[in-house]
């Protein structure tokens, strides 16, 4: 959910902006909320005459936070950079309008009209405005027309100042068609396998084998490495624990016997209309025996798919609505209803009978979760007693003993988390090894000395201890006898199987004469069946038409040879142009306009006091 908080914008001309931006925040202060003379009064953004408060600025995040961002506190939000986000937003508008000021540049009520008729979310299916589509619009958003139209309105004066500089701006199509060409080209090959089979390689004498380890001793080199005892608290250690009687499976049954049985659901069309006149209209149509489906097109331009709920509970219905829709009948008429979107009218399509089980159905399940329940608190019971003892001087063996767990000891771990031989442990121990604070935790800390009780989420914690530590070292023969016959056969596996294809090769062109090419496939390998599909394509895109090369993959030699270069289809590449030729003339305005946008923040001399916003945010967040 926070992921798009933290991505940053890639354009290198949007960093400058922000660059601007930054400069703005280092110089007048993200804490600075003073009012004094120079202070900026309940100003956070400034630009020339215009200016907007630190309340709009907070109504803003919030809306943004709440409409997008649902469960992400006003904090995190902040952290993880919401509100530069909605600062530089409107920072770009304020600057805009600070220009049209001074140029004089305005939005006329017919200019408003011809963008709003050009908007393609409140278009019905033939291209045609509809009214319902965008008084359903606004309200799904959370906006009123007023708002919408002061949107709009800032919207086409930026568009205005910014399409001086962009109009005349366009990227050669003639690279585009070029891009096109490149990209939708396919091509065919005929590939030759020769398997790598190191089991079916000849057993070498012991001296052979030796010789070659002490060629390649370093690769066998020890780490240093740890030995690590371990106390894990989580739910699963701690289900024997819990035992749940059968007046308590009753008594779950009887509270929560919803969480164990199907709720029901129906299948439900519903259209929204501005006042009850136009609802009651409605409704008197389909009485009089027009369709649910025709009344919505014919007076908003809805169709069959705008006005389906789809597949849904009780509780995924609004409020006012939910109790009309499940005590009707499947083909009833319902409303109008006044609800805070308008005047509903609704019909259920299909019933879908829920499951009410009976107890000993779900007595097992019932037992389940409640002993997952209970070792979860049981954790944190345990977690108190554990972190309590740890306080008092007690071994980790003896913290165990008290609480009845057991220690356990990873024997050999590597800085990076890897046994002896450089590879990842495996079986219990691998997720355990795997999380970062628990390779800090124990490399950082000194022999024998005990950590804090770490937490690896989902209700799991853990204790360590480095226990022993030995040197990085060298490994003698007898010590890796197995691991280097395996290289050993591998690698004249490969040498092998290399030399039987070389030797195919330079037969000629007619080791190709009965091999079947592939079907077309695109550079990044789509389009070929075969699991080593991009190192083919890379190799097949690589070299020209009827040549061959050898490539290895780990399990196979396979000779690639280009069999035909299909040119891209005509119409494909025009569509294909003609899509690349819009997001590169998008991305170029784009650019030039964030370029203006750094440029009037100099001329207009943008201040910015995130301070004060932050501070209204946050105080209203902890009332």
């Amino acid at each position: 959910m926070l992921q798009s908080l933290r991505t940053g914008s890639k354009s290198p001309i949007m960093k400058i902006f922000l660059l601007f931006l930054a400069g703005g925040f280092a110089i007048w202060g993200i804490g600075d909320v003073s009012t004094g003379l120079f202070g900026p009064g309940d100003k956070a953004i400034k630009a020339g005459s215009e200016s907007v408060s630190a309340v709009q600025v907070a109504e803003e995040f919030d809306f943004v936070r709440r409409s997008q961002y649902s469960g992400v506190s006003t904090g995190d939000a902040i952290e993880f950079g919401l509100l530069s986000d909605v600062i530089s937003r409107m920072a770009r508008t304020t600057l805009f309008e600070a220009e049209a000021t001074e140029l004089g540049i305005v939005s006329t009520r017919s200019m408003q009209k011809s963008a709003l008729l050009r908007q393609a979310a409140f278009q019905d299916e033939t291209g045609a405005f509809s009214q319902g589509r965008f008084i359903s619009a606004l309200a799904q958003a959370g906006l009123s027309e007023q708002d919408y139209l002061t949107q709009l309105d800032k919207t086409m004066i930026s568009q205005q100042i910014s399409d001086t500089l962009t109009l005349g701006v366009r990227f050669p199509e003639s690279l585009s068609e070029e891009f096109a060409k490149f990209e939708l080209e396919r091509r065919k090959v005929q590939l030759i396998s020769f398997d790598i089979n190191p089991d079916q390689q000849p057993i070498p004498e012991n001296t052979v084998l030796q010789s070659w380890f002490e060629e390649n001793s370093e690769t066998y080199a020890a780490p240093a490495l740890r030995d690590i005892k371990t106390l894990v608290i989580s739910p699963e250690t701690l289900l024997d624990d819990v035992v749940i009687t059968d007046a308590e499976l009753q008594e779950a049954f009887l509270q929560r016997g919803e969480e164990f049985s199907t709720p029901e659901r129906r299948i439900v069309k519903q259209i929204l209309f501005d006042t009850s006149e136009q609802a009651l209209a409605a409704r008197n149509a389909i009485d009089s025996g027009t369709s649910f489906v025709e009344i919505a097109n014919t007076l908003l331009g809805l169709s069959e798919e705008d006005i389906s709920l789809g597949d849904v509970t009780y509780t995924d219905v609004e409020a006012a609505m939910a109790d009309p829709i499940f005590n009707a009948e499947a083909g009833e008429l319902i409303g109008p209803i006044d609800s805070i979107f308008g005047f509903n009218l609704a019909v259920v399509d299909l019933i879908i009978k829920g499951n009410s089980n009976s107890f000993e159905d779900v007595k097992e399940d019932i037992r389940e979760v409640l002993q997952n329940e209970g070792a979860v608190a049981l954790v944190y019971d345990k977690l108190n007693a554990v972190e309590d003892a740890l306080g008092t001087g007690a071994t980790l063996d003896e913290v165990a003993a008290q609480n009845n767990f057991q220690t356990s000891i990873i024997y050999g771990v590597d800085q990076q988390g890897n046994t002896i031989d450089g590879v990842p442990f495996d079986g219990t121990d691998a997720a355990l090894v795997g999380l970062t604070e628990f390779l800090e935790y124990s490399w950082d800390a000194g022999l024998d000395e005990i950590s804090t009780v770490v937490d690896a989420g989902n209700d799991v914690y853990y204790v360590v201890q480095p226990i022993a530590e030995s040197s990085p070292r060298t490994r003698d023969f007898d010590e890796v006898k197995s691991r280097v016959l395996a290289d050993y056969n591998l690698q004249n596996a490969i040498a092998t199987s290399k030399a039987e294809a070389e030797a195919r090769l330079r037969l000629g062109p007619s080791i190709f004469d009965n091999v079947t090419p592939t079907n077309g496939f695109r550079r990044s390998g789509v389009g070929l069946d075969n699991e080593n599909a991009r190192l083919v394509a890379q190799t097949a895109f690589g070299q020209s038409l009827l040549a061959a090369s050898i490539i290895e993959t780990g399990s196979q030699i396979i000779i690639v040879r280009t069999a035909e270069i299909v040119p891209a289809d005509t119409t494909e590449v025009a569509d294909t142009t003609s899509f690349y030729s819009t997001q590169l003339n998008i991305a170029t305005s784009r650019n030039i306009s964030e370029a203006l946008s750094a440029n009037l923040s100099e001329t207009h001399k943008l201040e910015l006091y995130p301070g004060m916003v932050q501070q209204i945010l946050l105080g209203q967040s902890s009332q």
